[in-house]
């Protein structure tokens, strides 16, 4: 596989872009849906400018090895609260197309 051509192929189609958008996009759902969770993982109140993010992978997956007629990205985001890893966000995408095949958001 051709590393360059694949990482043109991502910022080309905005992964990062969109693996951001969607962390945020769960993060407040998460906030607003079940409040007890989320105020019991920032114990002392939370604070923005405490989080922080950042991509902590990308990868290439053959989803039905050993054909390869079905493949897609997966991009992960960790993201910390003052230094300390709270979660990570996963979206998978479509090789072909790019677009959004699924998303998991996991608190830890």
């Amino acid at each position: 596989m051709n590393i360059e051509k694949f990482k043109k192929w991502v910022t080309e189609k905005d992964l990062e872009d969109e693996t951001i958008k969607g962390f945020w996009e769960n993060f407040n759902s998460w906030k607003e849906e079940y409040p007890e969770e989320f105020k019991e993982t920032f114990e002392d109140g939370f604070e923005l400018e405490k989080l922080s993010t950042y991509i902590k992978s990308v990868s290439f997956t053959f989803t039905n090895w050993p054909d390869d007629d079905y493949n897609h990205v997966i991009i992960r985001l960790s993201f910390e609260y003052d230094e300390e890893i709270v979660g990570e966000y996963r979206m998978v995408f479509e090789y072909e197309t790019g677009e959004i095949f699924d998303d998991v958001f996991h608190v830890y």
